[in-house]
């Protein structure tokens, strides 16, 4: 079974978004900090991560960062879903490794579409 991990400081949003993709047959971990968030991905190595920028202790961007500079999760598909939707925050999310970016709220079958392209 395919792993999603999802890194957002919104619970509700972790919580709604893990019951969906586990009704759509993934597995799901959810990490409300980017510490604790690379912390899971470095343990349970995902097949995919969501990723918010906005969050206390350890921004997305910063997360990102870490996750693309380290052997084992820098394969790992990032799929940013953010509020912020200025043209900078996507180009910084592009330079730093990100495959997609969603903006908040988002489709929620569209966002399926974009994961099954990278977990097929």
């Amino acid at each position: 079974m395919d792993t999603i991990l999802i890194i957002d400081d919104d619970p509700e949003i972790v919580e709604f978004t893990r019951k969906r993709l586990e009704k759509s047959g993934y597995r799901v971990i959810g990490a409300l900090d980017g510490t604790a968030g690379v912390a899971i991905a470095l343990k349970e190595k995902p097949d995919l991560i969501l990723l918010d920028i906005m969050m206390p202790l350890k921004d997305g961007y910063t997360v990102l960062r870490e996750l693309k500079e380290n052997g084992a999760t820098r394969d790992t598909p990032v799929i940013m879903l953010t509020a912020k939707s200025g043209s900078g925050s996507v180009l910084e999310c592009q330079e730093c490794g990100a495959a997609d970016y969603f903006i908040k709220p988002f489709d929620w079958e569209e966002l399926l579409r974009y994961i099954k392209k990278y977990i097929p």
